[in-house]
Parts: C-alpha cells; sequence; structure tokens
C-alpha cells in the first residue's frame, strides 16, 4: 500500500541533539529554554496534544528520534489513510515565504473528520428529528 504523504523531515544535527533529550511523555521546555510548546515526545498510552499548523515541530515520535510525518498527524486528526494533502509539504519562515498552505498546515488548521461528523449528526438531529417529536 502507498502510504500519502508519509515523507520523514531529514533534521539537522542540531536539531537531533534536541529530539534525543526529550523522554517519552515529555517536552523540551522541561529540559532546557525553547520556544512554545516545541518539541514534545508524545506518549503512546495517553491521547495527543492538539494538532496545530506549525505540527512539522511540535511533535516527537514516541519511539523514534524524529519528528511526526504529514500522515501521522493528519491521523492524529482522523484523516482516513487514503485522504492525500497536496502542495508543500514544509516551508520555511522566510520573510520571501510564497507558499499559501503547507501540508502540515492543511492538517493542523482542519477540523478532525470524526469531530466534523459528530457535530453534524448532532445538528441533524437537533433540526430535523426533534422537529418531527415535538409536533
Amino acid at each position: 500500500m502507498d502510504i500519502k504523504n508519509h515523507q520523514q523531515t531529514a533534521h539537522s544535527p542540531s536539531t537531533l541533539e534536541k529530539i534525543e533529550l526529550v523522554p517519552i511523555g515529555g517536552k523540551l521546555a522541561d529540559i532546557t529554554q525553547t520556544f512554545g510548546s516545541t518539541y514534545r515526545r508524545l506518549d503512546p498510552n495517553k491521547p495527543s496534544p492538539t494538532v496545530t499548523r506549525s505540527g512539522y515541530r511540535d511533535f516527537i515520535h514516541p519511539h523514534e528520534n524524529r519528528m511526526l510525518t504529514v500522515r501521522e498527524l493528519a491521523c492524529l486528526q482522523t484523516f482516513p489513510l487514503d485522504w492525500e494533502f497536496v502542495g508543500t509539504r514544509l516551508d520555511s519562515y522566510s520573510s520571501k515565504r510564497v507558499v499559501a498552505m503547507t501540508q502540515f498546515g492543511q492538517v493542523g488548521n482542519a477540523v478532525p473528520p470524526l469531530l466534523a461528523n459528530a457535530i453534524a449528526s448532532a445538528i441533524k438531529i437537533q433540526f430535523f428529528e426533534n422537529d418531527s417529536n415535538d409536533k
């Protein structure tokens, strides 16, 4: 099976050094001063924190010394395996940025499909099924 969007990022040596410091369930901010909530190693026995558009630098694989792929983040967001994100996978924070929305950004900005389905189902019940019961 060809799994779309499962390309690992080639990390710099300095990034790998940071990743290697973080224990399962831990975050780099507990070890050294860092920006925001970046470099958090997932605990496979606990729910994931919220996936954001900067997910490529937020989550470390629980057992491998690397950040998660677009596909792995999409799985956390409940996207089906056959869903493909298109466009540029990753973009820099350069002042000459030209990419409107990266694949990582698409995943992080999305409403998780299972959540969207639950909301739609609740709205359907509220508007259509409750109406017939009230009459």
